[in-house]
């Protein structure tokens, strides 16, 4: 590889220079051994937040409207396949568990607690959790650090009290953990059914909302997860922590993230740099304007830096940036597609001429071309739809098929795909046809043929049409073509990045 430039260099050495001078302390700190008795996290030993063998939920409670009661509802609706205790003062029974009245009383270590309490008393079940010894513990509540220089200085108190004991923060203020193999959810324990199956999806999230969300519409659209954590303010255990673990989980293909604050700049481009050759990485990153600055600091307490210097860092180790929840979406589905695009070439069939400048437009903005096809190409094309289509039909790219009759697709686009594809690298299909069963299996066994994206655009998509089985199959659907052109645009600048690794 060649020497990298002195503007890349300067990006990456000035990373975390906007970084809070709290962290810089703590940092300054660590390195002096004030906390001896810490070192740097195995990330292979974050498997047991995920997988924990023993759990115990401090605060578990009867009353469903309570954290500790809904986490508990949860942890039994979606069968827990950890050994589950339960901790509250008043002792006695919940739905027929014993109930221990301190976390220092359970006959057996911990891997992970769950405190689902008030911050007030958070504090002192952080300090019982490290005399038990507990690995790691999840504090729920809010509170801490995003309340101001006094919520800070409990907060890192209450992490210094954990390292002492050898056990590891995640949070405070944050929604926890998802995990459907393990039937853990903590993320949305209202809602069931989000355990029945598991995927090869990660997201890490700054903000329960956030991990709702992407997870909740991301189900609808066909997505299936294989991790979700909601790390809130990251006082201890950060992104770039969970970000190495991911990297060599097996279970997990894609990953993705909503941060707010980065610490630990360099090693979090370090890390990226190594895992995005092998897995996409992609990042919505907030605070883009001074309004969202303003609204993180009240939300994780953290300060969200220059945008630039993060964009240009990011694009440096191979992460592919978001700019909102939608596009975070649109992108996970889009890195579903077995097949990056081998250059920047789209061919475009439509059925109406002004989906066909739609997309033409939302190609070239993004840097894809949408080129002529060559005489060649354009003779087969027009030998293959005589009679089917109007003789004055476009077959330059887009290719204007002009309302082909319903039930033709099936058989016409897959020769039309298979012909162009000599010309282009990726595909964008508008067909009135409708998405079911056969027009899906066509397109797919077509796309194994040429082994380049497809990505479709259906005509009517507020119809209700169920997206889930394209997203498995891995044919991305998007309501309109400039979605479509930024999720092929995702997967050429992947391809880009992946073929300069080469050199």
């Amino acid at each position: 590889m060649g020497t990298p430039s002195k503007f890349v260099t300067f990006i990456r050495n000035a990373y975390l220079d906007s970084s809070q001078l709290a962290i810089k302390i703590r940092e300054e700190k660590e390195e002096k051994g004030i906390f001896k008795d810490v070192t740097k996290v195995n990330p292979a030993s974050l498997d047991l937040v995920f997988n924990p063998r023993t759990v115990a939920l401090i605060g578990a409670s009867e009353n469903e409207l309570k954290s500790g009661g809904m986490f508990l509802n949860s942890f039994i609706d979606c069968g827990l396949k950890s050994e589950l205790f339960l901790v509250n003062p008043r002792g006695g029974e919940i739905r027929g568990l014993k109930v221990y009245p301190s976390v220092l009383d359970i006959p057996k270590e911990i891997d992970l607690a769950v405190i689902a309490i008030p911050a007030s008393v958070t504090p002192k079940a952080v300090e019982d959790c490290s005399k038990k010894g507990a690995k790691f513990i999840v504090v729920h509540a809010a509170g801490f650090g995003e309340m101001g220089p006094e919520g800070k200085k409990i907060e890192e108190k209450m992490m210094q009290t954990a390292r002492r004991g050898g056990s590891r923060i995640i949070g405070p203020n944050c929604m926890g953990i998802y995990c459907p193999e393990t039937g853990f959810n903590t993320v949305v324990p209202y809602i069931g059914g989000l355990t029945e199956e598991s995927g090869d999806v990660a997201l890490v999230a700054q903000s329960g909302w956030v991990c709702e969300h992407v997870m909740l519409i991301g189900y609808e659209r066909g997505l299936r997860f294989s991790k979700v954590l909601s790390i809130g303010n990251q006082s201890d255990l950060t992104f770039v922590d969970f970000l190495e673990y991911l990297g060599s989980d097996p279970k997990t293909n894609i990953i993705s993230a909503y941060i707010e604050g980065v610490k630990k700049g360099r090693d979090l481009i370090d890390v990226a740099k190594k895992i995005s050759r092998k897995k996409p990485i992609i990042i919505w990153k907030a605070g883009r304007t001074g309004a969202g600055t303003k609204a993180i600091t009240s939300h994780t307490g953290s300060l969200a830096g220059d945008h630039t210097i993060h964009e240009n860092a990011f694009k440096q180790a191979g992460i592919i940036t978001a700019q909102g929840i939608e596009e975070l979406l649109d992108l996970l589905i889009a890195f579903k597609s077995p097949y990056l695009p081998k250059g920047n070439k789209v061919g475009i069939i439509v059925g109406a001429g002004g989906a066909g400048v739609a997309a033409a437009d939302a190609c070239e903005t993004l840097g894809l071309k949408v080129a002529n096809l060559p005489e060649g190409t354009r003779l087969e094309l027009k030998d293959l739809l005589r009679g089917v289509i109007p003789p004055f039909s476009g077959v330059s790219n887009p290719v204007d098929t002009v309302w082909l009759p319903l039930g033709q697709a099936p058989s016409i686009h897959p020769q039309m795909i298979e012909t162009m594809s000599r010309a282009v690298d990726a595909f964008m299909i508008f067909s009135y046809e409708p998405y079911g069963e056969n027009y899906l299996s066509v397109l797919a066994k077509t796309r194994e043929k040429i082994k380049k994206p497809i990505v479709c655009v259906p005509p009517h998509p507020t119809k209700g049409l169920d997206t889930t089985p394209w997203t498995k199959r891995g044919l991305p659907v998007y309501p309109t073509p400039k979605r479509a052109a930024r999720a092929l645009s995702a997967l050429a600048q992947r391809h880009v990045f992946l073929e300069k690794l080469k050199k």
